[in-house]
């Protein structure tokens, strides 16, 4: 007759349940790492400039209502550094006191306020939203998305200087930022704003979107970017409506950009929508008769986090950003 060591069973019982577990944590942990694997990452480069021939804008009609402008969901804006260290103890307050208000010329005026608000728009809006002053954060340049990337790694500095320097364009816009490419459907659309500031409005507003194409082996740009031309005066059958920009009301979309001492009038707005599917490491020029855009598209590995936090092929550390700084 065999006995059986009842406590032996209950061990190897238990062996087993042990070693089920450790199998089971180990999966969970390297779940995500592998879905992280999956994503393919971009980095993104963009530079927006205008035409400015007359006669080129004019080859094509620009009527109201021909074309609806809107913001997509899901809108991100481009993260900067300079936009995380902005507090509001150090916002620009108006150093002009209400005597001298009362003496300033009508330009003068219009140059304050303009200044004024532009700093509220910072402080309540963004680029990004208005935050406690005791946040802190780290700024990972290495791993980040929709982070505006240091100068130094522009491969576009002769292009927008000669864009700057031309007398037929203006640099309205330029980013450069990594990201993680998506489906159409999972794909984040970036808010775009440059030029001249009128009101509450940009000159160019708009967003681009970066995407893969439906078998997804080539990287899609959508551009929906609409440049407008404001007056003082408002003009008969000028009836352009501008929606309003992120953060802002929605009663804020009107057809007038107001500002107290000044009122600004959208007199013409040039549309450009178009898609264009992109090889990796080569430039692509989108236009119409009055916008240029210029594109280029990477491959980006994303770096591997060590047991410390930080980028295991990299020495340096991650930008801070102390939004507690006083005065």
């Amino acid at each position: 007759m065999k006995i059986v060591n009842l406590n032996d069973s209950r061990i190897r019982a238990f062996s087993k349940c042990c070693a089920l577990a450790v199998l089971l944590i180990a999966l969970l942990v390297a779940f995500p790492q592998s879905l992280s694997a999956q994503e393919r990452w971009f980095q993104i480069e963009v530079s927006i400039f205008t035409n400015e021939s007359l006669s080129d804008r004019a080859e094509e009609t620009w009527q109201p209502g021909r074309a609806e402008l809107q913001y997509p969901d899901r809108l991100q804006r481009l993260n900067r550094l300079q936009d995380i260290l902005f507090v509001e103890a150090l916002a620009p307050q108006s150093l002009v006191s209400e005597e001298d208000q009362r003496e300033e010329s009508d330009a003068e005026r219009t140059a304050r306020l303009l200044a004024e608000q532009l700093a509220e728009q910072i402080a309540a809006i963004g680029p990004l939203p208005a935050k406690p002053a005791s946040d802190f954060k780290f700024f990972d340049f290495a791993r980040d998305s929709f982070l505006q990337l240091p100068a130094s790694q522009s491969d576009f500095q002769q292009t927008n200087r000669a864009l700057e320097r031309s007398p037929d364009h203006r640099l309205l816009f330029h980013g450069l930022w990594r990201q993680a490419v998506e489906n159409t459907p999972q794909a984040l659309p970036l808010y775009v704003s440059g030029g001249e500031k009128f009101g509450e409005f940009s000159e160019l507003e708009g967003s681009l979107t970066i995407r893969f194409n439906d078998n997804r082996d080539r990287v899609v740009i959508d551009t929906n970017l609409w440049l407008t031309e404001f007056s003082t005066l408002a003009l008969e059958g000028a009836d352009w409506e501008l929606p309003a920009p992120p953060g802002l009301t929605t009663s804020s979309a009107t057809n007038d950009a107001n500002l107290e001492g000044a009122n600004y009038y959208p007199i013409q707005v040039y549309h450009m929508q178009q898609s264009r599917e992109m090889r990796s490491t080569e430039f692509h020029y989108l236009d119409n008769p009055a916008l240029g855009v210029v594109v280029m598209v990477e491959p980006y590995e994303l770096p591997v986090l060590g047991p410390s936090g930080f980028d295991t092929n990299s020495t340096e550390l991650p930008a801070a950003a102390d939004s507690s700084v006083t005065q």
